[in-house]
């Protein structure tokens, strides 16, 4: 099963991914308003 995870990076930027397995996936930076 995957589970997205965030990290708030600076002001309205996140890096959104989803592990499974241990391995990141879908790494994404987005700017969230």
């Amino acid at each position: 099963m995957k589970e997205t995870w965030s990290i708030k990076v600076s002001g309205n930027w996140r890096i959104t991914f989803e592990f499974e397995d241990g391995n990141a996936y879908e790494v994404n930076l987005e700017d969230y308003h």
